[in-house]
């Protein structure tokens, strides 16, 4: 069933916290790098606040997910069949489980799903830190630039597999 209560948890997690820590990031890391100004040069305020802006809304979207991830759709997904059950596909980590082929997506995926998320959500709150923190001169000094930059982009890249990875485990196992 498309819209059952765990299906729509599920889109929730997914496209809507995950898919907005996604375009939020990109957005942040777009502006960061297209909003650059030489060293000494005056900020104007808008363009700080919108920068900063953006990165808040892409970590506060990603702890959404991460923690709608950790404490509501990860124990539907780990729900453990009752024995004698007939068919798994209520329960998608045993139904993963099941079969060889797709062992690896739980042993692998999954793992790294668990783990993953928390690192993203931790840099991007440290870009978002600096990013509001440091609104008048981060565009303007090009060495925080750059490691603001770089957790946006760790983080990005973090986010992005992990949603890859998600879509692997729901086309197999989904939570109906």
């Amino acid at each position: 069933m498309l819209f059952s209560d765990r299906s729509l948890w599920t889109m929730v997690h997914g496209l809507v916290f995950s898919g907005g820590a996604i375009l939020f990031l990109a957005i942040a890391l777009y502006s960061l790098r297209a909003m650059a100004l030489p060293s000494g040069a005056i900020v104007p305020a808008r363009h700080a606040d919108h920068l900063a802006w953006g990165a808040i809304l892409g970590s506060a979207c990603l702890w959404l997910a991460v923690l709608g991830g950790t404490y509501v759709v990860f124990p539907m997904y780990r729900e453990t069949p009752p024995d004698g059950v007939a068919s798994l596909a209520a329960y998608p980590r045993a139904l993963l489980m099941a079969s060889d082929d797709s062992r690896w997506l739980h042993s692998f995926g999954m793992e790294i799903k668990e783990h993953l998320p928390w690192i993203a959500a931790m840099l991007s709150t440290a870009a978002a830190y600096i990013a509001w923190r440091h609104r008048p001169t981060l565009l303007a000094d090009a060495p925080l630039r750059t490691v603001t930059a770089s957790l946006l982009s760790i983080s990005l890249a973090c986010v992005a597999s992990v949603a890859l990875l998600g879509v692997f485990v729901n086309k197999v196992a989904p939570l109906w």
